[in-house]
């Protein structure tokens, strides 16, 4: 067993969070602990041997126990990270996915920063761009059955984390894919007021509706602050701006 990587254990924590339904499951595992979360993933692991559990949640439980940096296989087929994600199924596959793919957006984040440092030109999302796409989020509801990114409910509540915010609010929207492309920043609003910022990285298209490929900014200056873009329309996206507001 290996000692969790902090960046390796919150990828995995924040797949947990994601999956309400598996997290109660092991929520004896999970403590409240002053930096967040703390999972005893030792115990988690063990779950993924247990054929007590249906074939999904072990296979669940033993891709998050490794990504957090515990290996749980003990050379058996059934139990190599490919056979885990072919039992999963679609819904489990789209939240760990969604989750390696904000981490990811975050690395590269930090890599162009190193390079600023160094001397090495870099675009800052934050200083560069001033186009934005505003979508509003309603109440805390159940998300609807197979949600294409694999999440178990939408809309905004109080204890929140970062992530979550972030994936029930980067998608899915009617919106026009070139204006998004065009644009530099994410705004989250929920009840007149901004609740997260994020860069526009990319889009991926499920049918008629889109969802946001970047990275949360947890600390942009317009988080707390009245929604820039609110309007009266019913439609929850709207784009503008902010320079020209």
């Amino acid at each position: 067993m290996s000692t969790p990587r902090p960046q390796a254990n919150e990828d995995a924590v924040a797949i947990l969070a994601s999956s309400p339904s598996m997290l109660a499951k092991i929520a004896g595992f999970v403590h409240d602990g002053e930096d967040g979360p703390r999972v005893e993933w030792a115990k988690v692991a063990d779950l993924a041997h247990q054929t007590v559990l249906p074939r999904g949640d072990r296979a669940f439980f033993g891709i998050c126990a490794e990504i957090a940096g515990f290996v749980t296989s003990g050379g058996d087929r059934e139990e190599t990270f490919g056979a885990r994600w072919d039992a999963l199924d679609g819904q489990h596959q789209a939240v760990v996915a969604s989750v390696l793919t904000a981490s990811a957006q975050t690395k590269k984040a930090e890599e162009l920063a190193v390079y600023e440092r160094l001397g090495v030109g870099s675009r800052d999302p934050m200083a560069e761009g001033t186009r934005a796409v505003r979508v509003r989020l309603g109440p805390d509801i159940p998300a609807v059955a197979n949600d294409a990114l694999g999440r178990e409910r939408v809309g905004l509540r109080d204890g929140l984390s970062t992530h979550e915010v972030w994936l029930r609010g980067r998608g899915v929207w009617r919106m026009q894919p070139d204006r998004v492309l065009t644009s530099q920043l994410l705004i989250i609003a929920h009840a007149g007021l901004v609740r997260m910022v994020g860069t526009i990285d990319g889009v991926t298209i499920h049918g008629d509706r889109v969802a946001i490929i970047g990275r949360p900014l947890p600390h942009h200056p317009l988080i707390g602050q009245p929604d820039p873009l609110n309007n009266t329309s019913q439609n929850p996206v709207a784009y503008g701006d902010l320079d020209q507001l």
